[in-house]
C-alpha cells in the first residue's frame, strides 16, 4: 500500500469477519491509584466495552469504533502504565490517533478523581469498605453512545439472564464481527445497520419483543442526530439529561445506564440492596421506592454518587458478609 494512502473500511456482509492487523501501539500512564485487572474485568462482571471481551493472565482484549471504523485492542499493564496494542485494516487515518488514544484512556478512568472519592468514603463505613477492599479500581467509561443505548433498552423491565440473552442475541445476529491477535469478538452493530433492519426480524431472530422499535427508534435518531458520550459529559447535568432523553426509548433509568454523571440508575433490585445498606430497611414494594431511594442518596453522596453506586456494586460479595441483604444471601 503506497505511503500516505488510508483505506476506509466499509460494513463488512453478515458473519464475516473483518481481518484486522497490528497498525499502532501506544503507552497510556494512569494516575495512582490504579489497578488495571480491577478496572477492565470488574467483579460484578460489567464489561469495559462490549460483552464478549476476553480477559486472561494479566492480557485484555476487545475492541471499538473510533469514528465507525472498527478497531480491536490488546491491553496489558505493569503497574500505572498500561501498554495498548490496537488493531484496524489499514493504517488509521490522520487524526484518529488521538481520538483512539482519548477514548481509551477515558475508558480506564484516566480523568476520574479517584483520590478525592477515597478521601469523601473514609466518613462512610459502607463506602471505606467498598474501597479497601477494591483499591485502585477506576470506573471508566468507554465512547460508544449507540453500544450503551442498546445496553440500556435491553436491561429495561427484564431479569438478568433475559438481558444478556438479548445482548448476545443482538451481538451475534447484528454485531461486528473482528478477528485480532488470534481473537475472535463482536462489537456492538452500528446504528446505521440497526436502523436499516426490520423490526419483524428483530422480533422473530433476536426475540426482542417490544423492545425491537424501541432499538430501531433510537438507532434512526442517533443516525439523524449524531452525539457522543464524550460530548455529552461536557454539558452541564441537565442539558445532558434532556439530550439523552430525546432519544426514543430512553427514560431516567436508562439515561443513568449511558450517561453516569447524568443520574443514578437505580432499578427495583438495586433499591431493595441500598435501602438494606443505608436505610436498614426491605422496600415491601420495590419499584414505588426508586425515586425516593436514589434522591436520598444523591443528596448524600453528592458528586460522587456514581463512584459511590459503582463500588457498591462491585463489592456486593463482599457486603454481604457484614451486611443483610435480602437479594445477596
Amino acid at each position: 500500500m503506497p505511503s500516505g494512502y488510508y483505506f476506509i473500511p466499509g460494513t463488512p456482509q453478515d458473519g464475516i469477519a473483518m481481518k484486522l492487523q497490528k497498525t499502532t501501539r501506544f503507552t497510556l500512564e494512569i494516575p495512582e491509584p490504579f489497578d488495571f485487572s480491577l478496572t477492565v474485568a470488574k467483579p460484578a462482571g460489567w464489561h469495559w466495552s462490549i460483552r464478549n471481551e476476553i480477559f486472561e493472565h494479566g492480557k485484555f482484549w476487545t475492541g471499538l469504533y473510533v469514528r465507525d471504523i472498527p478497531v480491536g485492542l490488546k491491553m496489558s499493564a505493569i503497574k500505572n502504565l498500561v501498554q495498548v496494542t490496537a488493531y484496524s485494516e489499514s493504517r488509521l487515518p490522520a487524526g484518529y490517533q488521538g481520538d483512539l488514544e482519548s477514548i481509551v484512556a477515558e475508558g480506564l478512568g484516566a480523568d476520574e478523581d479517584l483520590g478525592g472519592f477515597y478521601e469523601f468514603a473514609k466518613n462512610d463505613p459502607i463506602l471505606l469498605k467498598t474501597v479497601e477492599d477494591l483499591p485502585g479500581m477506576r470506573l471508566g467509561h468507554v465512547d460508544d453512545l449507540f453500544g450503551s443505548t442498546i445496553l440500556a433498552i435491553l436491561l429495561q423491565m427484564a431479569p438478568m439472564k433475559r438481558s444478556e440473552e438479548m445482548m448476545d442475541a443482538v451481538l451475534r445476529l447484528y454485531g461486528t464481527p473482528i478477528d485480532f491477535d488470534e481473537k475472535s469478538i463482536n462489537l456492538w452493530p452500528t446504528p446505521k445497520k440497526i436502523a436499516a433492519t426490520p423490526e419483524s426480524d428483530l422480533r422473530n431472530r433476536a426475540k426482542l419483543g417490544y423492545r425491537s422499535g424501541r432499538l430501531i427508534a433510537a438507532a434512526r435518531y442517533i443516525t439523524e442526530h449524531p452525539m457522543s458520550i464524550r460530548e455529552l459529559g461536557k454539558l452541564p447535568g441537565k442539558a445532558a439529561l434532556k439530550n439523552l432523553m430525546s432519544i426514543p426509548g430512553v427514560g431516567i433509568y436508562s439515561a443513568g445506564i449511558i450517561l453516569w454523571e447524568a443520574t443514578l440508575p437505580v432499578d427495583s433490585w438495586s433499591v431493595t440492596i441500598l435501602s438494606e445498606l443505608y436505610f436498614n430497611e426491605t422496600p415491601e414494594k420495590p419499584r414505588e421506592a426508586i425515586d425516593r431511594v436514589a434522591a436520598a442518596l444523591t443528596r448524600r453522596f453528592g458528586k460522587w454518587s456514581w463512584f459511590a453506586f459503582g463500588y457498591i456494586l462491585n463489592d456486593l460479595r463482599e457486603l454481604a458478609k457484614i451486611y443483610r441483604l435480602s437479594r445477596i444471601t
